[in-house]
């Protein structure tokens, strides 16, 4: 049994009831190997977005920021393939912004923005490719992890799903 750790950058994609947008994250876990096969571990990752929104009438943009906190089994195949899968509870905070041109006549355009902020429950699932994998001749690994991330979180007007590709590093 070993401390595991790791970091990583990402980018990717959200997908909302309200549209599609770009996500940009950052990700910490920590945890425990467990042996060279098992782990548990927590997995935060603070993301900010950015959704567009319009519509005939109207332009607008969603623009977020999402700390998703995971905890995560994991599991380790041929000592540089890592699965991941578990819970997560999410703080999800939202500001909406819009302006809308009525049809017909004179436009005179109404603006504004709206925010709101809670917790969601949600679920994290990740696969990394770790290049470097045994450190000498000891349990200890490491390397370069190529990561996937896929998270839903599941909102009051329906799922929202992020997809990110990293890099970063692991230690486990």
């Amino acid at each position: 049994m070993r401390f595991r750790f790791g970091t990583s950058l990402s980018g990717g994609i959200i997908e909302s009831p309200t549209g599609a947008g770009a996500v940009f994250a950052l990700s910490g876990r920590l945890g425990v190997q467990v042996n060279h096969y098992f782990a548990i571990y927590y997995q935060n990752t603070p993301m900010v977005t950015l959704t567009p929104e319009s519509t005939e009438n109207s332009a607008g943009f969603e623009a977020g920021f999402i700390d998703y906190n995971s905890v995560l089994a994991g599991f380790t195949l041929f000592h540089f393939l890592d699965l991941g899968a578990g819970p997560s509870m999410d703080y999800v905070a939202v500001a909406t912004c819009g302006a809308e041109v009525p049809e017909g006549g004179i436009p005179l355009p109404s603006a504004g923005c709206e925010s709101t902020a809670s917790w969601y429950f949600g679920a994290h699932a990740r696969g990394a490719l770790i290049l470097g994998g045994l450190a000498g001749s000891g349990a200890r690994r490491s390397g370069f992890a190529i990561s996937a991330d896929l998270h839903p979180v599941f909102l009051p007007d329906g799922p929202t799903f992020t997809f990110t590709l990293g890099l970063g590093s692991e230690w486990y």
